[in-house]
């Protein structure tokens, strides 16, 4: 089940860039993040700059939050202020220009079996060669009016998914929401995390001893870095931004513990050492 919810957060056409032989947990855990498809020494020097320099750094930076972004919303059901998901296809799509100079606008006409609505894309001309008439897409934003255009949807994330595939990393599920990190953004962690744990080792390293592991019923390591980062269906939302679910209990309970064994290390170091003088 582990290796299904890694491979339903991968998404679809994302490749692990290492070599495929590497397969000792510690030196996967040890991997430079510049080795990670789509990282790069660019985006590389920008995790640095938050302390995050393996995959192992990656993977224990969790999300500030959740969004339920699992159930989709029929077109014909939007009411004004709503956030939401929608499942549609494009009817027609574009870019038109303004009135303010250099600033053009891609447009598109979404359609379900029960409407249409207007998705708009604020400097965004790059769109023209992603979305096409007949792309089918997951779109996630707020339904609000444009004082010139009406209802729409301004600036939504979307995911362009294949017709019988709804099931993506950035909608239509409960996404992670991460803390930006310069030029990586909160959906670029979420793709480069789910890359991360699709090429997971089957068993990682556990700091926790079985037996505490066992008295606790704490899931193991690996289960609980899925979970924590792309949450199974039915999750609790508010179990999630409260962090108590069983994998972010877990991992809290993996940060004390690892912070009491290096104490007792150190109290015994210090309790082994011997000094010239005797004070009494």
């Amino acid at each position: 089940s582990l290796r299904a919810s890694a491979r339903s957060a991968r998404g679809r056409g994302t490749r692990w860039s290492c070599s495929s032989g590497m397969r000792d947990p510690d030196a996967w855990l040890a991997t430079p993040l510049q080795f990670l498809k789509g990282v790069g020494p660019r985006k590389a020097a920008d995790f640095a700059r938050a302390a995050l320099h393996t995959l192992e750094d990656l993977l224990y930076r969790f999300p500030l939050r959740y969004e339920d972004r699992s159930r989709f919303h029929s077109i014909a059901s939007l009411r004004e202020g709503q956030t939401v998901s929608i499942l549609g296809d494009v009817i027609t799509c574009g870019l038109r220009g303004t009135r303010r100079p250099g600033l053009r606008i891609f447009e598109a006409l979404l359609r379900d079996g029960t409407g249409t609505v207007r998705l708009a894309w604020f400097n965004s001309p790059f769109l023209r060669d992603q979305i096409r008439p007949g792309t089918r897409l997951v779109v996630y934003g707020t339904f609000e009016r444009n004082p010139y255009s009406g209802l729409q949807i301004t600036n939504p994330q979307f995911e362009i998914v294949d017709a019988d595939e709804i099931e993506t990393r950035h909608t239509g599920r409960i996404v992670p929401i991460y803390e930006r990190v310069r030029s990586v953004t909160p959906k670029m962690q979420r793709r480069f995390v789910a890359d991360a744990l699709e090429a997971m080792p089957d068993a990682l390293p556990d700091p926790l001893p079985a037996e505490i592991r066992e008295r606790l019923g704490l899931p193991p390591r690996s289960r609980a870095l899925v979970e924590a980062h792309f949450p199974p269906p039915g999750t609790s939302i508010d179990e999630l931004n409260r962090f108590r679910t069983p994998a972010q209990r877990r991992l809290i309970f993996e940060e004390f513990f690892r912070f009491q064994v290096g104490l007792l290390l150190r109290r015994r170091e210090a309790a082994a050492e011997r000094k010239p003088h005797t004070i009494r």
